[in-house]
């Protein structure tokens, strides 16, 4: 039985780390390994290094048929050792598999032709080391029986702005809460607000004029004034319907998600992310799910509120198992809350209860098996 290959796992990991990417035209993207003379284009940047690291799997394992040392693993010692070691179990599994599969097929020794290289696409159905497709999310929830009705229309300019200022307001949280809830509540006045920072910390008042200049930067506030003086904000948001959904809950799935995103770029594992589908479920229901993400061929789920909860977590316990997942995979992301609270509602009602601070520390640890 083959036994942990984590050096095979480190190895590939390490050589994706020097992997090197390039946006050669509009729509276009380049990976390439030049020491191992790997390269793919795609027409996204997440496409184009899943396929480089598909293309990587597929040359170490040729390289380890022909008995060809891989870049790093020069010289001996207990390392290489390992290493090939485990290779030539992996290699000798995978060819009594073809052998099996074959009704005996050719004697271990014997050569075979050479297999034509598949094609990006088919190499990328197979998933990492020859593991079997995990399907992508829409595939999955259309084998859970729901339909996916309508998905968010992308603009490119547009989402790079509101992703910056989600991430601006995510990440500074901590000093832009009392700024938030002012204007949150002017939202649905449509009135102009006044905020005094006359108690404010300097990095509070940073933030909140800073914020506040991004946002009427790109008119998100139609009128935003700020006296030194005073230490008074006053400021006006616009009454535009996406951007009254944006600064009343958007910004956090859309927070979410990027953090998701980078998390798992940094760690060059395969992902797929969909933000705002809007789904009909196999009892006819219709609703949104706020943040669906693969992992390889693990699911999970995020739902993000910045405002009342209540009236909605019963539901979400319930949809947890309409996706078939686990509580240690459904996460309900709540803005502004308190740790101990937020762990009481997760034995509550059987999800995964996280604030805006820590859901990926919660989510690395269940992704890494660390989970209590």
């Amino acid at each position: 039985m083959l036994r942990p290959v984590g050096i095979i796992t480190r190895y590939l990991e390490k050589a994706m780390a020097q992997a090197r990417y390039d946006l050669v035209a509009p729509g276009r993207f380049v990976a390439e390994l030049p020491e191992l003379g790997l390269r793919v284009e795609a027409e996204h940047l997440e496409a184009a290094r899943r396929g480089l690291q598909e293309a990587l799997e597929a040359w170490l394992l040729d390289a380890l048929r022909a008995g060809v040392t891989p870049p790093g693993l020069e010289g001996e010692d207990p390392l290489r050792a390992r290493f090939f070691s485990l290779a030539g179990e992996m290699w000798r599994l995978l060819q009594e598999g073809s052998q099996a599969g074959n009704g005996g097929g050719k004697a271990l020794g014997q050569k075979e032709p050479q297999k034509a290289k598949e094609p990006p696409r088919a190499a990328l159905a197979r998933g990492s080391l020859g593991q079997p497709p995990g399907g992508n999310l829409e595939d999955w929830l259309k084998g859970l029986g729901i339909q996916v009705v309508k998905k968010p229309q992308e603009d490119d300019e547009k989402e790079k702005v509101l992703t910056r200022l989600a991430l601006f307001l995510g990440d500074r949280y901590a000093s832009l809460d009392k700024l938030y809830e002012r204007l949150k509540q002017s939202l649905s006045t449509k009135r102009q607000f006044e905020l005094s920072l006359s108690e404010a910390t300097q990095e509070e008042i940073a933030n909140s004029t800073q914020f506040c200049t991004m946002l009427k930067q790109y008119a998100l506030l139609t009128s935003y004034h700020y006296k030194s003086e005073e230490r008074r904000i006053r400021a006006k948001a616009s009454t535009e319907g996406w951007v009254q959904n944006f600064l009343t809950g958007g910004w956090l799935e859309r927070y979410v998600a990027e953090r998701l995103r980078k998390f798992l770029r940094s760690r060059n594992l395969a992902h797929e992310v969909a933000v705002g589908y809007q789904v009909t479920l196999p009892n006819g229901d219709t609703m949104e799910l706020d943040v669906l993400l693969r992992v390889g061929e693990r699911f999970f789920w995020f739902e993000a509120k910045t405002g009342d909860f209540q009236a909605h977590i019963a539901k979400y316990a319930g949809l947890k198992k309409v996706l078939g997942l686990s509580a240690r995979e459904s996460f309900l992301v709540l803005l502004g809350m308190d740790k101990a609270r937020a762990k009481e509602l997760s034995a509550l009602h059987g999800l995964t209860v996280v604030n805006q601070a820590n859901f990926l520390d919660i989510f690395q640890e269940v992704l890494e098996g660390n989970a209590a």
